[in-house]
């Protein structure tokens, strides 16, 4: 029997917001729901534990991997130091769930800011670079490095340019992925996110008991 399915959109935040707004609407676009940190960050969890219970319920789960690592959860297993995109999509992988991964393409001239090195650059700037910031830079970044190779070893990856562009590969992704899942029923309402009334409607609801 046919059901709603929803998809968790994973990435680090401040510099891929044009990209993760693109994810979304790509999977409304395809009728399917997107759960996303932007709409239940005020419920007063563990942003990792809530993170990692809302992927349970999700059908697979869409990766974007730019050039920052991200928010690193304290007191891991063994001392470990990875991200929260990086646990989020061990965790689903651990449910069995199915990943789409999406990278920058090599020719991007990807915005400086947006780099994890930015950080020390800014601290420089500022006058107060410290030993520790050097150092959780350098681990961030070959940290960032394991990830990418992580990620590589297990799924397949689409590039993308733009947010455009990203916007057009995850709906490509998705219908494939759809074919492949039949179980899987598009949500008629939600396949036009340029009308913004049906996709409030149905946020009010996912964020009604926040």
């Amino acid at each position: 029997m046919a059901k709603p399915c929803s998809v968790f959109i994973s990435s680090t935040s401040e510099d891929l917001g044009n990209y993760r707004r693109a994810a979304r609407d790509a999977v409304l676009a395809t009728g399917l729901r997107p759960q996303m940190m932007e709409y239940f960050v005020a419920t007063g969890g563990p942003p990792l534990a809530e993170c990692l219970r809302r992927i349970a319920p999700c059908d697979l789960l869409i990766v974007l991997v730019g050039q920052r690592y991200g928010w690193v959860p304290p007191d891991q297993p063994d001392g470990d130091a990875k991200s929260i995109t990086w646990l989020e999509c061990e965790h689903a992988a651990g449910l069995k769930k199915d990943l789409l991964v999406f990278v920058p393409d090599k020719s991007v001239d990807w915005p400086a800011e947006h780099k994890e090195s930015y950080r020390a650059t800014v601290a420089v700037e500022e006058g107060n670079l410290s030993t520790g910031l050097i150092a959780e830079v350098m681990r961030n970044v070959a940290k960032l490095k394991d990830f990418q190779r992580w990620l590589e070893g297990r799924y397949t990856r689409r590039t993308f340019e733009t947010p455009e562009s990203l916007k057009t590969e995850i709906i490509l992704a998705l219908n494939k992925w759809l074919a492949a899942h039949p179980e899987c029923q598009p949500v008629e309402g939600l396949a036009v996110p340029d009308d913004p009334r049906l996709y409030l409607e149905w946020l009010g609801e996912q964020t009604s008991t926040i």
